[in-house]
């Protein structure tokens, strides 16, 4: 019986035998994903923030490392922060970076309050010195200076003209 049941579930989805019956049912397929695919886009649209703005204040930060010779520098755009909003950590082999920056407005509607946060996490490379890391935030740009150990400096080998 449990036979059955199958092979009447299977010709639903395709029609009668054959491949002429699955063309005939591939509207009817399509229209059915169709409708799944909307109601999964409206599920996932409540949960979007309401506005752009929403979504650059919740983002993360605009971020440039650059290597020199004997450290790691890393500049994280991150305006309208103190310097007390920001939590900087090693972790492990992550440097972890968290800043919250809660802001309240006073207006003719009462009080609102907002907060801005910001996440950025990164594997730091072997052969830096994660005791000496240094961080200061100024004109809107948090700067890191992570310094390179003597191994991570690496060996400078020279090329020879034969």
């Amino acid at each position: 019986m449990s036979g059955t049941i199958e092979k009447k579930k299977k010709n639903e989805v395709t029609g009668t035998s054959g491949s002429h019956g699955a063309i005939r049912d591939f509207p009817k397929l399509m229209r059915t994903m169709q409708n799944e695919f909307d109601e999964l886009f409206d599920r996932l649209a409540k949960k979007m923030p309401s506005s752009l703005f929403e979504m650059q204040r919740d983002s993360a930060w605009g971020l440039d490392m650059e290597d020199q010779e004997d450290c790691i520098v890393l500049r994280v755009e991150a305006p309208g922060f103190e310097p007390s909003d920001f939590d900087l950590r090693v972790t492990g082999d992550r440097l972890v970076l968290r800043a919250v920056r809660k802001s309240e407005t006073k207006g003719k509607e009462g009080e609102s309050q907002e907060e801005h946060r910001c996440y950025e996490s990164m594997i730091l490379p072997p052969g830096v010195d994660t005791a000496k890391i240094a961080a200061q935030y100024q004109k809107d740009v948090l700067t890191v200076t992570i310094p390179k150990t003597a191994e991570g400096r690496g060996k400078k080998i020279e090329i020879k003209n034969p």
